[in-house]
């Protein structure tokens, strides 16, 4: 039976499927194709997390977003220091807070 996936896997499956002796097509993706396949997979593990967290899914998630770093050429220590910024202007999420609303009076201009 053949099954239909085209998205973006870890690069030893395609080596995993054979070795179990099942066949397997795939490709290797352009750097354009890959920044648009790491979006969509971003959102496939956030998905799969909501549905069923589990600290496996996490692993896959700081996997992709280690690749996610590399492909889009961004530096961790940078990374690194935009999330102390954020976390000192606007505080982390250890306070559990959830915004319900926000009233704003004013007119609009």
């Amino acid at each position: 039976m053949r099954r239909e996936y085209n998205r973006l896997v870890r690069d030893k499956v395609p080596d995993i499927i054979t070795h179990s002796g099942r066949r397997c097509e795939y490709r290797i993706l352009s750097e354009s194709e890959v920044i648009l396949a790491l979006q969509d997979k971003l959102i496939e593990k956030a998905d799969k997390f909501s549905k069923r967290p589990s600290e496996e899914e996490v692993s896959d998630i700081f996997e992709l977003l280690d690749a996610i770093i590399s492909k889009f050429g961004y530096e961790q220590m940078h990374i690194d220091y935009l999330k102390l910024k954020n976390r000192e202007e606007k505080g982390g999420y250890d306070g559990n807070t959830y915004l319900v609303y926000i009233e704003d009076d004013t007119e609009a201009k």
